[in-house]
């Protein structure tokens, strides 16, 4: 067999935020109700999350959190604990089938960010 990976397997999802994050802000990196429409993620097969965010402001605790909904995106509940997340260059990946819908939450420090890239991926395969 091959281990080539098809492309099909996992598909690039683009930041459309343009703000800087500011002094503890929270900024919804993804949110698959805006994304795929309410419920409808699993329809998608999306298995992983994968997030590579980068700051440039040592911004005291900065998080990444993955949120869940029960009712398509009206409210939202943490799934976990939030991942702390340094200065510099930090990937993260998060495990999303279960959930119908499902956003990613990035919480800023203490100190507004002059640089903030965000790359992310969803994994359309469960290993």
């Amino acid at each position: 067999g091959s281990d080539m990976v098809c492309p099909d397997e996992k598909t690039r999802v683009t930041y459309t935020g343009s703000a800087l994050p500011g002094n503890a802000e929270s900024v919804v990196l993804f949110s698959s109700t805006t994304a795929f429409g309410a419920r409808a993620a699993p329809h998608y097969r999306c298995f992983w999350f994968d997030v590579e965010r980068q700051t440039d402001a040592a911004a005291g605790t900065q998080t990444l959190t993955l949120q869940k909904s029960a009712d398509g995106g009206t409210n939202w509940v943490a799934v976990g604990v939030a991942n702390p997340v340094p200065l510099g260059q930090t990937q993260v990946s998060f495990y999303v089938a279960p959930y119908a819908d499902f956003r990613v939450v990035y919480l800023n420090g203490s100190t507004p960010q002059t640089a903030f890239a965000v790359d992310m991926v969803i994994q359309h395969v469960a290993s």
